[in-house]
């Protein structure tokens, strides 16, 4: 089988012709990794739809605990995360939490999320050209999860540092020793900082997630102390990292098919429609999160032995033409468009309608009120990560 690079320069700023050559391969991609923190020697990567949905429904014979490859003292209180849990704690975990994230919860954000917009559009009244991501992409859902949480803004450049260093830990293609160390001392670090929170969030209760959080603490069957940190922590970096993506990577995607910017513009009903396709064609989480199997299986037909670590390569099955007539193509009227950008399952993304409503009320705004921006001086660039797909800078003339 012919080797294939995830890690240079070119998969970085162009996934797709990887990902196309995954999807042609006979059988799942073994792809060696040599994480540190991990007994695992390896994942095989599944980049078909079909077998990518069987991945994300599937569990029983697959589980997402980390126990499985890290030693217990190893682990973090994100690790001990719904994310990383079978039924039925994984059960119990989202039922404790999911009901800050119902729609009507996220409905009553809308005012909050439209003044920040607003707020962030009148501060670029005197600017002709910056940097779209600066200007946007990262502060609007920074103000929102702050809101939301009950952080302080004004520390965003210490999360967000915290943020980093822990994603890039998670990235097996890329993580190394170096990596691991900044991400076990974020770690410490923040923990730290949200125990602070916590208590003070329980000597006056606010009306944000933290307090929220608090209550079911100390509920029949509530979270224990790691959990509610856990959350905590899981929330910020994930509510964070996709949200920046879709944001940053929308914005680049209209910049660079004009056509379909100006339809979004002419016709702006089609926005839902738009952003949906944007999680499609560039898809801010790339791969899936943790998984294992607990027994032999078949899947995608391939036998699989007990013990092995699986991946659902979405962002390779978003571009699948099997599921996705003339992938590489654009269209913000596609349909349908049953993308995997987050996930199915029981493990689907719970912030998943906070992000799209995110999305949709900046671009609401931003084509009526900077209906002229276009691509500025310079060449974007990507972030250097795999597991994520965002943009660090995003040159435009506004």
């Amino acid at each position: 089988m012919r080797s294939i690079y995830l890690n240079n320069d070119d998969f970085i700023n162009n996934p797709y012709p990887v990902y196309c050559l995954l999807r042609e391969l006979d059988e799942p991609y073994w792809l060696p990794h040599s994480q540190l923190n991990s007994t695992s020697r390896g994942v095989w990567l599944f980049s078909r739809y079909a077998d990518a949905v069987e991945i994300l429904k599937i569990y029983g014979t697959v589980s997402k605990q980390l126990v499985h490859v890290r030693p217990p003292e190893q682990i973090s209180p994100l690790d001990l995360t719904m994310i990383n849990h079978d039924p039925p704690e994984h059960t119990r975990l989202r039922n404790l939490v999911k009901q800050a994230f119902t729609p009507e919860k996220i409905k009553l954000l809308e005012p909050a999320i439209e003044r920040i917009v607003d707020q962030l559009i009148t501060n670029l009244e005197q600017k002709q050209t910056g940097d779209f991501i600066e200007d946007f992409a990262l502060p609007l859902p920074l103000l929102v999860l702050a809101d939301l949480i009950g952080i302080p803004y004004d520390d965003h450049d210490i999360y967000c540092r915290w943020i980093t260093c822990l994603l890039d830990g998670y990235d097996s293609v890329l993580s190394d020793k170096e990596k691991l160390d900044r991400q076990k001392a974020a770690m410490q670090e923040i923990i730290s900082y949200f125990n602070e929170l916590i208590v003070v969030h329980r000597k006056q209760p606010m009306e944000n997630l933290i307090s929220s959080l608090i209550e079911v603490q100390d509920s029949k069957n509530g979270l224990t102390a790691d959990e509610l940190l856990g959350v905590c922590i899981l929330f910020l970096v994930a509510g964070y990292e996709t949200t920046v993506n879709l944001i940053g990577n929308a914005m680049y995607t209209f910049l660079y098919y004009p056509e379909q910017f100006r339809l979004l513009r002419q016709h702006p009903e089609l926005l839902p429609s738009a952003i949906e396709e944007t999680l499609r064609f560039e898809s801010p989480l790339q791969r899936s999160t943790f998984r294992i199997t607990t027994g032999e299986c078949i899947l995608g037909g391939k036998k699989i032995s007990e013990g092995e670590q699986i991946c659902a390569v979405i962002g390779a099955a978003n571009r699948d033409p099997v599921q996705f007539p003339d992938p590489d193509t654009f269209d913000i009227r596609r349909t349908p468009n049953r993308h995997l950008a987050f996930g199915l399952g029981i493990h689907n993304c719970l912030g998943a309608t906070l992000a799209r409503t995110e999305a949709r009320v900046f671009f609401g705004h931003l084509i009526k009120c900077l209906p002229n921006i276009q691509p500025g001086t310079g060449t974007p660039e990507w972030k250097d990560a795999t597991l994520f797909r965002g943009l660090r800078t995003l040159p435009v003339y506004y």
